[in-house]
């Protein structure tokens, strides 16, 4: 029997910097479940087959996925718990994977050296996949350790690593430890979240920028204007995008710089104002009245800690129904390619560090251009998000859903692209797993219902699915590493602060 501190230990290490300690710890004892059957005086049963488990989570993956997008994430990231559990099997002793369309067990025998002679080092490597007829045979007593002193060693490592991670950025009642920013709580979806602030570097109103990009806003603009002062922003910069209206006009009557963008699209003007802003903040909000000014103060709160403080929409009554759903899409599948969950990337409304927008590489022309610049935030930055109220536009909206959404939603794809290619090649390989799980489950029946299979297809499921878990784990892999990243920059950024 397999150590089941290794089983814990190892999902553990994958899971905590993706979904926090609090809830990895469940989701590691979840691996542990196919061992139940040692309870019953018989190892190496029906509960160590990929095929059955993966029916037997089948109807719990649809019922996930009928009650929302998180309990799917939920569901199927206990599934892949679980399945770390059968994979470890296979590389420590013999496991019936593929039972029952398959009667033998695999061992997947690997082994390693390297020997030092006068020659130099000699590498020794050898692998050999193993089966023997499976045999579910009772046993009198266990004659296996929980753990052993080698891996008691490296489960201890495994899971001490996010636990003093977590430690370090989380101390409750002071600050994180190693000088680092006090701890803020802040409510997002749906729950509470620990976010580091900075107090030092407070942003006053007479610190940032608020740039407005226009484009026949003629209706809004002026209203916009007076509520910012109204608010105190002093520094407030248009940038035109050569309107056909009263825009230019209505805007250098209320005594305000305007500009004319060089460029196309919002993401022209956007690269403008990044170019002339002095102040160390900029704030990017729409000139048809749908943000309120009231609420930059919230943005500025968390200025210090972030490179980009996104206004989180939260009254979406006023987004229509198609922008809505749109919105939802490319929100999930940014989460899902940048591995960090955020939920309103094609937000209007962000505040940006100008020596940080100084350095983003804009390549869009149009209305995906706030999500250019959010993926970059998510993969070399620190990025936060604060619910905003959003109202009712003045004037005619110029978002087209379908022509402008599928353009964001290819821009998010490229974004994966560029700053994290292995996930999304892994992604796309995982994929393989759903239908290599359907062709396996159809040879399954016709099997047992007809007593006729074909051994062709269940070659093609068999070989999809095992490529689509492989695909998984470098997925899991992935995210962890990115993970890491994030955790080493936001260390280096504290250490270059602390000098």
């Amino acid at each position: 029997m397999p150590e089941p501190a290794l089983h814990f230990s190892v999902v553990f290490a994958v899971s905590a910097p993706q979904f926090g300690v609090r809830r990895a710890l469940p989701l590691s004892a979840l691996a542990l479940l196919p061992d139940v059957d040692v309870l019953f005086g018989v190892h190496r049963s029906m509960s160590h087959s990929a095929v059955l488990v993966a029916l037997a989570f089948l109807p719990a993956l649809l019922a996930a996925a009928l009650a929302g997008r998180r309990r799917l994430g939920l569901a199927a990231a206990c599934f892949a718990a679980v399945l770390s559990h059968l994979a470890l099997d296979c590389f420590q002793s013999y496991t019936p994977l593929l039972y029952p369309l398959c009667g033998e067990s695999f061992w997947v025998d690997v082994a390693g050296a390297v020997s030092i002679s006068g020659g130099g080092l000699v590498p020794q490597l050898s692998a050999a996949l193993r089966s023997i007829p499976t045999e579910f045979a009772a046993f009198e007593f266990m004659d296996a350790p929980l753990f052993t002193r080698e891996g008691f060693l490296a489960s201890a490592m495994l899971v001490a690593v996010p636990l003093a991670s977590a430690l370090r950025r989380v101390r409750v009642g002071g600050v994180a430890a190693g000088g680092g920013f006090p701890v803020g709580l802040m409510v997002m979806d749906g729950g509470l979240r620990l976010e580091a602030v900075d107090p030092g570097v407070r942003a006053s109103k007479d610190l940032v920028t608020v740039v407005i990009p226009t484009f026949n806003e003629e209706e809004g603009i002026g209203s916009v204007i007076d509520e910012l002062r109204a608010e105190g922003y002093r520094n407030i910069l248009v940038v035109d995008g050569y309107s056909t209206d009263r825009t230019v006009e209505v805007a250098r009557s209320k005594g305000v710089e305007v500009v004319y963008q060089s460029g196309f699209g919002k993401a022209g003007a956007v690269a403008t104002a990044i170019g002339l802003v002095s102040t160390p903040y900029v704030v990017f909000m729409d000139g048809d009245g749908t943000y309120d000014p009231k609420d930059i103060e919230a943005l500025l709160r968390h200025a210090g800690g972030y490179d980009e403080v996104i206004g989180l929409r939260s009254q979406r009554e006023n987004i229509p129904l198609l922008h809505r759903f749109g919105n939802r899409v490319i929100s999930s599948v940014f989460s899902l390619m940048l591995g960090r969950r955020v939920r309103d990337p094609c937000s209007g409304m962000y505040l940006l560090r100008s020596d940080f927008a100084r350095r983003l590489e804009i390549s869009s022309s149009g209305f995906d251009v706030e999500v250019e610049i959010a993926a970059q935030a998510a993969s070399f930055g620190r990025i936060f998000e604060v619910p905003v109220r959003y109202r009712r536009r003045l004037g005619r909206g110029k978002l087209r859903a379908c022509r402008d959404g599928f353009r964001i939603l290819a821009s998010t794809v490229k974004m994966m692209w560029l700053y994290n290619p292995v996930f999304l090649a892994s992604l796309i390989v995982a994929l393989l797993a759903f239908p290599g799980a359907a062709i396996l489950l159809e040879q399954l029946v016709t099997r047992y219902l007809y007593g006729s299979w074909s051994l062709g297809w269940s070659w093609v499921g068999l070989v999809m699915f095992v490529a689509g878990l492989q695909g998984l784990a470098v997925v899991a892999i992935s995210v962890m590493l990115r993970g890491m990243e994030r955790r080493l920059i936001s260390m280096l950024e504290e250490a270059r602060r602390e000098r």
